[in-house]
């Protein structure tokens, strides 16, 4: 159990012989009220009150007229923390920084370590884990997505770092502090400061970041309050992936995972070899065609597929979400003859920014600098930029979306529901300016509303606000749940979809482990056998950290590949490859959609899949390097499930009274797959 005291700000374990904060709690807000403004303003007139095990410290920011009160409590192993705060004055305040929460000195703990959860990597390949002497020196910093033809709201992160969660201590053993709040966009902030000759770590409590989030806590009209999310502190022992696994267990507990029958189909893309051609009209017509769609479904069929993909082309443009009837024929014939003729069901992408002038104008996002015209994107694609948040748009993208869902569609995908920007519309049915969380919410409505009126689709969201390669917005966790339980199902697994080789060796795929570690939201991936290579390595990193797995690039396209193309490679062979390296993922495949992911020895390339009560499990151990390697590592029998040697296919084994060594060599750029105790 951890002890604290708000009257001192320490929080310790004894049971761990370690004091993770040790310094007074930190209060200061900065904003304005009543025209006039106040910085770094302290608390002030602070009580303390005991009611059971909750106990709760009031105070008052003086200048503002806010009170504070922040209430701790044990909860199993671990604490519990709210702050709220609430203006008693009887003017508007608009807050622009807060500083609240517990504060560690930093001159003794240089070599602590700071680590972000569950991306220890970012998307971006940036690594947040920062020691002690690091955060002494500055030396920390935000991944950032910007998109530079929207306009956007400066940031409000100086001096801070943001993450879902951060394990603070030795890296062996420490404290998971994480933040969880699921009606608003909030995570948890740790910042640096410097007084009495000294550096301190500000960590748990309550801050701003990203574009101001948690966005509702910026103006308190008179008499209003806002509640942060709450903190949780939680002990971790036995090494830095365990952390990792008591935030995913944390965030389980709250019912962000997936269900116990989860058996997501394994898709098939026909976007890597029939290619992207931006809505143009002619090139669709030549080569986005049905016969072309029915040899992928083929392809799909033969290398062991359960489900035909539909990414750009299947719009009359993109964006439009109407059916190209005149090119593919009608859906609901089309989903007829994947499933009696290739024994596949269908799944298609739906964007919102539309890459034609085809909405009416009105319903345009509205900028406060321009006027509502195309925007210049890439490839010479001209973009428009649909206002999701107004009912009218809203409504018809619904019925447009359900026109063609309804039919029988498997799975889905919400691509590019990035947010364009604050809309200026004041005839639009949003606030004006929107935010990002109007926005946010706008998306999971329709994704809620997509589900509820098409029993048995399942819908993968991307980020709303920033999607892509960098970094996310919204919390992995936020709003998703599968039935009743959230607005969609599936987080999207990055952009590693193009040069995957490349993504391994830089690490930047390294996310998908952290992510894998720290959270049991499914993935949903699909990649190009084409950027791969011949021992499949890339197959097999996704179908290891990546639940719902898509697949294709039997022969490549040009259009969709990087810059300067890939290396050249046989197309049989490596079809012929990805047909061996499938059968034996479906042969195993209740490991890697449902089962729990363990990390081994604290190794990203050592991935151990377990299922409930049942004696072994699955093994990925993966060769990064360009030089041939050997390995040799522990794996605990408890996790196993076992408690006597079982039969070992991949690897060496020998056995002890409660692990069992493996070792292994591997190839250079290569995969292994080690099965202990399956027939």
């Amino acid at each position: 159990m951890l002890n604290f005291d708000l009257s001192t700000g320490h929080i310790v374990s004894n049971a761990l012989q370690m004091t993770f904060a040790d310094r007074p709690c930190q209060y200061a807000i900065t904003g304005r009220v009543n025209g006039l403004s106040f910085t770094d303003e302290p608390l002030d007139k602070r009580s303390i009150e005991r009611d059971g095990d909750v106990t709760t410290l009031i105070g008052l920011f003086n200048a503002a007229g806010v009170q504070l009160i922040q209430s701790v409590q044990h909860v199993g192993a671990g604490l519990e923390e709210t702050i709220t705060l609430h203006n008693i004055g009887g003017w508007s305040v608009e807050l622009t920084q807060l500083k609240i929460g517990f504060s560690a000195g930093l001159d003794a703990r240089t070599d602590w370590r700071l680590a972000a959860i569950p991306f220890r990597v970012q998307l971006d390949g940036s690594v947040h884990d920062y020691s002690g002497q690091a955060l002494i020196d500055g030396q920390f910093h935000n991944a950032v997505y910007t998109e530079k033809t929207r306009p956007e709201p400066p940031l409000t992160e100086d001096g801070i770092v943001r993450s879902e969660a951060w394990a603070w201590g030795t890296g062996d053993t420490g404290l998971v502090v994480l933040k969880y709040n699921n009606a608003a966009i909030e995570l948890s902030v740790a910042g640096t400061e410097k007084g009495d000759g000294e550096t301190r770590l500000r960590f748990g409590g309550a801050g701003f970041a990203l574009y101001g989030e948690p966005s509702q806590a910026r103006v308190l009209m008179p008499g209003a309050a806002f509640e942060f999310g709450r903190t949780v502190y939680l002990p971790y022992t036995g090494g830095m992936s365990h952390s990792y696994e008591t935030y995913r267990d944390y965030i389980d507990a709250q019912g962000h995972g997936f269900p116990a029958d989860y058996n997501p189909p394994v898709n098939w893309n026909e976007l890597y070899d029939v290619g992207w051609y931006h809505s143009n009209a002619e090139k669709l017509k030549q080569f986005y065609t049905r016969e072309a769609l029915l040899n992928e479904a083929q392809k799909a069929h033969d290398v062991g597929c359960d489900l035909l993909y539909l990414d750009p082309g299947w719009e009359v443009a993109e964006g439009t979400t109407l059916w190209d009837e005149a090119r593919l024929g009608p859906v609901d014939e089309f989903i007829r003859t994947l499933k009696q003729n290739y024994g596949l069901d269908l799944a298609y992408r739906t964007i919102l920014r539309t890459y034609k002038d085809h909405w009416p104008h009105h319903l345009m996002v509205k900028h406060p600098d321009r006027e509502i015209a195309e925007l210049h994107y890439y490839d010479g694609a001209d973009g428009w930029e649909p206002c999701l948040p107004n009912d009218e748009f809203w409504r018809e993208k619904l019925r447009r979306i359900l026109a063609i869902s309804s039919r029988g569609v498997r799975f889905m995908m919400f691509d590019e529901m990035d947010w364009r920007g604050a809309c200026t519309n004041p005839e639009h049915s949003h606030a004006t300016p929107g935010t990002p969380f109007d926005h946010v919410m706008a998306v999971y409505a329709l994704t809620r509303e997509v589900r509820k009126q098409c029993p048995g689709l399942t819908v993968e969201a991307h980020d709303p606000v920033w999607p892509w390669a960098t970094c996310i917005y919204v919390p992995t966790y936020f709003q998703q749940g599968f039935g009743d339980k959230g607005a969609y199902d599936e987080n999207w697994g990055f952009e590693y979809m193009w040069d995957c080789l490349n993504d391994l060796r830089s690490g930047k795929a390294l996310a998908l482990y952290y992510y894998a570690l720290g959270c049991n939201i499914p993935l949903y991936l699909h990649i190009t056998a084409a950027a791969d290579n011949d021992q499949c390595v890339f197959f097999w990193w996704t179908a290891s950290t990546v639940r719902h797995l898509g697949i294709g690039g039997k022969d490549s396209n040009k259009t969709i590949e990087p810059g300067g193309g890939l290396p050249p490679y046989d197309h049989k062979k490596r079809f012929a490859a990805y047909q061996a390296q499938m059968s034996a993922y479906n042969r195993l495949k209740p490991f890697f959609v449902r089962g729990q992911f363990h990390g081994v020895a604290d190794a990203p390339h050592i991935h151990l899949h377990t299922l409930p009560e049942m004696p072994g499990g699955v093994i990925n151990v993966f060769n990064l390097t360009d030089h041939e390697q050997t390995y040799a590592f522990n794996v605990p029998c408890a996790t196993l499930n076992t408690t006597q040697p079982l039969r070992v296919t991949g690897a060496q084994a020998t056995w002890a009274a409660d692990h069992v060594t493996l070792s292994l060599t591997l190839a250079p750029m290569s995969p292994a797959l080690i099965e202990v105790g399956l027939d």
